[in-house]
């Protein structure tokens, strides 16, 4: 089971609606909400919609961080607009990512029916991609190859990935692209990982080898 942390400033709508539709809609997956300045209260709106969506759940309340900062999470999400607000930042070294939508507080019912349906259809699959999906942004250096990972991503993969190169076990790169390569660092934490490549090897091979790569993917 992998468990996401939503986080807003109020916890009463967005981090709310995105709770209740993680927890409904994505299997495998059990989220928890909180607030940076929780307001104490779900917002009536959001629960009547939740309702009538066939989601809600008694267990569901406003809160602050504090009450789940001692709990393990795969995910930590923020959904507040940045332009406006300030999000809580979660204190640990867990994968993140950042998917703002408007508040709809103070608001009429549509707008809480139109923040259901942003959340559902862009930051579901977000979430889905980021528990189960790695990135891999590949790109040209004046020194080499950078590879930034991130997503579901583990720093020790990468690490045993440099190991299996170094020591001769790496199957998905050439030998003539291991030749080239003079150094490798790995850097970042889980979620976020850089790998900086140093040597005459050019963008193509590398991502052609990370397809190839039986730990990462």
């Amino acid at each position: 089971m992998k468990k996401v942390l939503v986080l807003c400033t109020g916890n009463s709508c967005r981090s709310i609606i995105a709770e209740a539709l993680i927890n409904a809609k994505l299997d495998g997956v059990e989220a928890k909400s909180s607030g940076v300045r929780a307001s104490g209260k779900v917002n009536p709106n959001a629960k009547k919609l939740l309702e009538e969506k066939g989601i809600w759940r008694d267990e569901y309340h406003s809160k602050t961080l504090d009450t789940v900062i001692d709990e393990q999470f795969d995910l930590v999400v923020t959904v507040c607009d940045h332009a406006n607000e300030t999000c809580p930042m979660f204190p640990r070294p867990t994968p993140k990512i950042h998917v703002g939508f408007e508040d709809p507080d103070g608001k009429g019912y549509e707008a809480f029916e139109a923040t259901y349906k942003e959340i559902e259809e862009i930051l579901l699959p977000k979430v889905k991609e980021a528990l189960y999906g790695i990135k891999k942004d590949v790109s040209k250096t004046n020194s080499g190859v950078n590879i930034k990972f991130s997503g579901a991503v583990k720093k020790e993969s990468v690490v045993k990935m440099v190991q299996n190169c170094k020591t001769g076990t790496c199957e998905c790169m050439s030998n003539d692209t291991k030749k080239k390569i003079k150094d490798m660092q790995v850097s970042g934490e889980d979620g976020e990982v850089l790998l900086e490549l140093s040597g005459e090897v050019e963008k193509s091979e590398i991502e052609a080898a990370l397809a190839k790569s039986k730990v990462i993917n």
